[in-house]
């Protein structure tokens, strides 16, 4: 079966890297301005931070989706494989999320919160998939490599 990859190709995933430390530079610039200023513009910092989330987002893109150097069918399936126990691990934490604000155990947190805890997950959410799925992704390979040199 000759189908054609739907992944980026390997040197996307160098871009990746790359906007992945302009994203630090940028929470950098951030801190630098917050904490150097006396008087704080407001919306240099609600602009840089809402660039380094898209940037950030952008470069997690890059890097899970780009192909290895050698993609083959092994490879494939250690995708799939990883792609799969990231989608179980946030079924059962949007579970718990879930049961846990239908018998209000996070009530005393929600509070005065609960816009920031919005956003917090609007920006935590994706980061943490990505990050997860790459983490499965390359233990799964570093195993795979390891029975494969035995």
């Amino acid at each position: 079966m000759n189908s054609k990859s739907i992944l980026m190709p390997h040197s996307c995933q160098k871009i990746g890297w790359w906007l992945l430390l302009l994203t630090v530079l940028i929470v950098v610039a951030k801190i630098i301005v917050l904490y150097t200023t006396h008087s704080i513009d407001i919306d240099v910092v609600w602009y840089l931070a809402k660039s380094s989330h898209l940037i950030l987002i952008a470069s997690l893109f890059f890097i899970t989706l780009s192909k290895e150097r050698v993609e083959d069918e092994m490879i494939s399936g250690l995708r799939l494989k990883a792609l799969g126990l990231t989608c179980y691990v946030f079924f059962v934490v949007f579970l718990l999320l879930s049961l846990a604000l239908e018998f209000h155990l996070l009530d005393l947190f929600m509070n005065d919160l609960s816009l920031y805890l919005s956003e917090l997950f609007l920006i935590i959410l994706p980061i943490a998939s990505a990050g997860l799925y790459y983490l499965i992704f390359r233990v799964l390979l570093r195993q795979s490599k390891k029975e494969q040199a035995l």
